[in-house]
């Protein structure tokens, strides 16, 4: 008889929201030491109790908010496994599976212990939020990164006694229930594996823990840490608006599913960018300077934290049913993204302008950003958004050519859009009386006998749109997710009471932040281009396109002259009379030339007040909190 593995799954999804360790769960002690953090290694010492035989034992390799096997697993630098008197026990590799190991126990051995080390390998693209790195002065300790845990037992069923050691003068911040034995040394109340792998641990020898006002909602801290102390002196405006940033959730929400909240920041330049979502914190990277100085906060800057903190709700309490597993071994079935990260990026938007980290002009300039990227985005003629969904982990960084073509994780902006196209629906049908805050503070409360996270379908979604505004909401949302669209549907422009059009000067410069420049050949020839001249993406069915301009290629002259953004700018104003561009290309190890037909100079694509409408964007991004 085939085992049906799908009956399995629907009674993990069942057992998920009870509470308590399963009673046959032996209760793990990992003491971490991470002391040579500075030096880029982790030491663990795990004491597993175990009968004797065979034992298998599992590397996390499914990280909730990584949507892939994001798991480090090659960065295990050591691991032994011994007997409680010391004696080497062998392992063995699984050969399908290099996640999971496996070790014979003795007769009449009662334990094992595991000696891991791990070496941390400096940021990167796909370590993002999940990795343990440090320097001389702070570091990140996400616990999957340096531990093994046994096979047989749901994560949330596997309790876990945890310590932890750092550097001598390093502070620490987690959500975790802990003591503090001394300076750098702290132990953890016991918590499950799952609860203990979605709290790492941010520490160094400049910290600093800002509590912010929740305004009678749980507690939460901005927890900040630099190399640079003038770098955690935060003006009071600063504060006020992250205060204001909670405030606005909780609003919005109307309730919070976590003990307290702790918004992990690490301000360095060593770092690099990223952002991870926990139910009770997130892990957060920017700029040395970016929480004092306003030009420094802005663009994605602004929008990172409120991004992470509203997946306390969206994505770590409600998530996808199919993306709830057993541990970190399953695979998860992650096609409703465009709900758990396109609902969220709204949400966090949203409340970065309802906040006041976000201007509602420079919020204009960003949201027109995504609509014009989207709408040059010819992969979305054969590609569903869901696909992008379902193949996340692979859509992240497809490479460096022609992603407009293929898509990448469109989930994100795209599903936002899906969102306020939602909101401008739910106003119309209800004269303004309901909007998707109110299916929001229903959608995302306390389901009854869900403690630690709710899983949801895409039904549950619409029934609950349904019970703000009836509408056809299946079929609205399956034909914006289940099919391919050959132009990026414009309803969402007007519904919000704008239109799209060229204006011949670009945006004012404040509304950017530092990381972008002025490009004055992305709505007129079809390219990103950096100050370099070095070609990022080439726009498909633009003139640069058509010309044979490629990816990769290096612009290094302007109609004669050699390249700066000033002489491009010029070159593409001068178009009107000269009747194109001459760009001279650097491409490999060949130079050659190429003439750009094109004839209607300078122009940029805005969004742009309609005529008669109402402005229903800015109805959203009114504040909601007293």
């Amino acid at each position: 008889m085939k085992f049906d593995r799908s009956i399995l799954v629907a009674g993990v999804l069942h057992l998920i929201s009870l509470t308590g360790f399963g009673a046959d769960a032996p209760a793990m002690k990992v003491v971490v030491d991470a002391r040579d953090l500075p030096r880029r290694l982790v030491h663990t010492t795990i004491d597993l109790p175990c009968e004797p035989g065979p034992l298998a034992l599992w590397y996390p390799k499914w990280i909730p908010g990584t949507h892939g096997p994001k798991g480090r697993i090659e960065d295990i630098a050591g691991l032994r496994v011994e007997t409680a008197d010391g004696t080497n026990l062998p392992w063995k590799r699984d050969e399908v599976d290099l996640y999971r190991f496996l070790v014979t126990v003795p007769p009449g051995a009662k334990s094992v212990r595991i000696r891991l080390d791990t070496a941390c390998e400096p940021h990167s693209p796909e370590m993002s939020g999940v990795f343990t790195y440090g320097t001389s002065s702070l570091g990140i300790v996400n616990w999957n990164t340096c531990l093994l845990y046994p096979e047989g037992y749901r994560s949330d069923d596997q309790p876990v006694q945890a310590r932890l050691t750092l550097p001598e003068g390093w502070k620490s911040a987690t959500s975790l229930k802990h003591e503090k034995l001394k300076t750098g040394e702290i132990v953890v109340d016991t918590v499950s594996l799952t609860e203990l792998i979605d709290s790492p641990v941010l520490a160094g020898r400049h910290l600093r823990s800002i509590p912010l006002d929740p305004a009678g909602g749980p507690p939460v801290f901005l927890d900040i840490v630099s190399e640079s102390p003038q770098a955690l002196l935060l003006a009071p405006k600063v504060v006020d608006a992250y205060s204001k940033m909670v405030r606005e959730a909780m609003a919005l929400f109307g309730s919070a599913h976590y003990r307290e909240y702790h918004l992990l920041v690490v301000c360095s330049e060593g770092f690099g960018r990223f952002g991870l979502e926990h139910l009770g914190s997130s892990m957060n990277g920017v700029p040395e300077r970016a929480l004092v100085d306003d030009k420094l906060r802005k663009g994605s800057v602004a929008t990172l934290l409120p991004h992470e903190y509203a997946h306390s709700w969206c994505g770590k309490y409600r998530r996808p049913a199919e993306m709830i597993t057993a541990d970190f071994r399953d695979p998860q079935k992650t096609k409703l993204l465009w709900v758990y990260e396109g609902l969220d990026t709204w949400l966090g938007d949203v409340l970065a302008v309802r906040s006041g980290l976000v201007t509602a002009d420079e919020y204009r300039y960003m949201l027109n950003d995504h609509v014009r990227n989207l709408t040059r985005t010819t992969g979305r003629e054969w590609r569903p958004l869901e696909d992008t969904a379902v193949a996340s982990h692979r859509s992240r960084y497809p490479g460096q050519s022609w992603n407009q073509m293929r898509r990448r994780q469109d989930y994100y902006h795209e599903g936002m859009l899906i969102w306020y196209e939602a909101d401008a629906l739910i106003r119309e049908r209800t004269d303004g009386k309901k909007s998707l805050d109110d299916f929001c503070r229903s959608f995302f409360a306390a389901v009854p006998g869900k403690k630690h996270v709710a899983g949801f379908a895409l039904e549950d979604v619409v029934r609950e749109l349904n019970a703000i505004a009836e509408y056809d909401w299946d079929r609205f949302f399956r034909d914006r997710v289940e099919k391919p669209q050959p132009a990026l549907p414009r309803e969402v422009v007007g519904r919000l009471g704008y239109r799209l059009k060229y204006a011949d000067t670009p945006p004012p410069a404040e509304l950017r932040s530092p990381t972008q420049t002025e490009n004055p050949a992305a709505d007129t020839l079809g390219l990103a281009i950096l100050p370099t001249g070095q070609i990022g993406a080439v726009d498909p069915g633009m003139p640069a396109d058509k010309a044979g301009v490629a990816p990769g290629m290096k612009v290094i002259g302007v109609n004669g002259r050699k390249f700066s953004l000033d002489r491009l700018r010029d070159g593409i104003a001068d178009s009107v009379t000269k009747r194109g561009v001459t760009f001279l290309i650097e491409d490999g190890e060949e130079f050659r030339t190429i003439e750009i037909p094109y004839t209607d100079g300078l122009r940029y694509l805005e969004l742009e007040r309609a005529p008669g409408k109402p402005d229903v964007l800015a109805e959203i991004l009114k504040p909601r909190a007293k």
